[in-house]
């Protein structure tokens, strides 16, 4: 069975769900405009994205590898019992 494990990066983060009044405080002290600091998230939140896909990719890389393996095997054990 697969195990599920919940991931705390897809869960919504305090950060991204901050009242509109905190923005207007952000943005005095940062001098960044709102959307600015939005997007900096969402690219923050898409380069995580792009790891945890960059690890799923090896693994089903490492599966395929696996599953062409025991694959040759069955049919050669498939071949030695029809010839036997």
């Amino acid at each position: 069975m697969c195990n599920y494990q919940p991931w705390e990066d897809d869960s919504p983060s305090s950060e991204e769900h901050e009242p509109r009044t905190r923005n207007v405080t952000n943005t005095v002290a940062t001098g960044w405009h709102p959307c600015e600091t939005r997007i900096a998230m969402l690219e923050a939140r898409i380069a995580r994205i792009e790891v945890r896909l960059d690890g799923l990719e090896a693994r089903i890389f490492y599966q395929q590898k696996a599953l062409r393996i025991i694959s040759l095997l069955f049919l050669v054990t498939l071949a030695y019992a029809i010839w036997k």
